[in-house]
């Protein structure tokens, strides 16, 4: 929930807390963000409110429009598809090198993850879902390629602006499931090029899934 701001770096706080709310879908695609009306509900002045804003159009999370000011930006079918091709060569990249990096304790992290995410396929897809995000960080955290993780992150940012369009029934729940186990034994057995196959192969496999079920 947005709260009111104090500190010194007000920017960075206003910043981190619109995107936050953007991120969750507090703030959904599309919703305007007035500067008089974020900065009164956040109790800080126009200008770091205006500053703030800016920032998140650079970062892709806001668009700026000629007549109507900045809204949330709202990602399209066509966009989410080119993400997941970019988000494919990279993470798969990522499992790549993951395979010999993750620690014993990383990897049982990993698989309590997993075993969290079976037990929310049927019952609570949100949750799967934060568990996805979480399964695919880890992986990323652990490759060892901070140029690497900078642009992951940054495509994470704008896939969740494509909530609304992403698969939830439990028959793809089931599938990212077991993809994410096939993952998960490739880096436990340390195998580099299986961990990537089975990474390249699961993001393919969900792209497919979701060009079909909107065409």
């Amino acid at each position: 929930m947005l709260q009111p701001v104090s500190g010194f770096r007000v920017v960075d706080v206003v910043r981190d807390q619109l995107r936050a709310a953007i991120l969750t879908g507090e703030l959904a695609p599309g919703t305007r963000l007035s500067v008089p009306e974020l900065a009164k509900r956040l109790e800080v002045s126009r200008s770091p409110v205006r500053e703030a804003v800016l920032l998140l159009v650079g970062e892709g999370l806001a668009v700026e429009h000629t007549r109507r000011g900045v809204a949330v930006a709202r990602l399209e079918l066509a966009d989410l598809l080119e993400l997941y091709e970019l988000r494919g060569a990279i993470e798969s990249l990522a499992a790549r090198h993951a395979a010999g990096r993750m620690t014993a304790t990383q990897l049982a992290a990993l698989r309590g993850v997993l075993d969290a995410q079976g037990t929310a396929i049927f019952g609570d897809p949100r949750h799967f879902r934060e568990l996805d995000t979480r399964f695919h960080q880890m992986i990323l955290d652990a490759c060892g390629n901070h140029h690497l993780q900078r642009h992951a992150h940054l495509l994470v940012r704008e896939m969740a602006l494509a909530r609304p369009l992403l698969l939830s029934d439990a028959h793809h729940l089931t599938r990212s499931h077991q993809e994410h186990r096939a993952i998960e034994h490739a880096l436990r057995q340390r195998d580099g090029p299986a961990a990537e196959a089975a990474m390249r192969q699961h993001l393919k496999r969900v792209l497919h899934s979701v060009r079909a079920q909107h065409s």
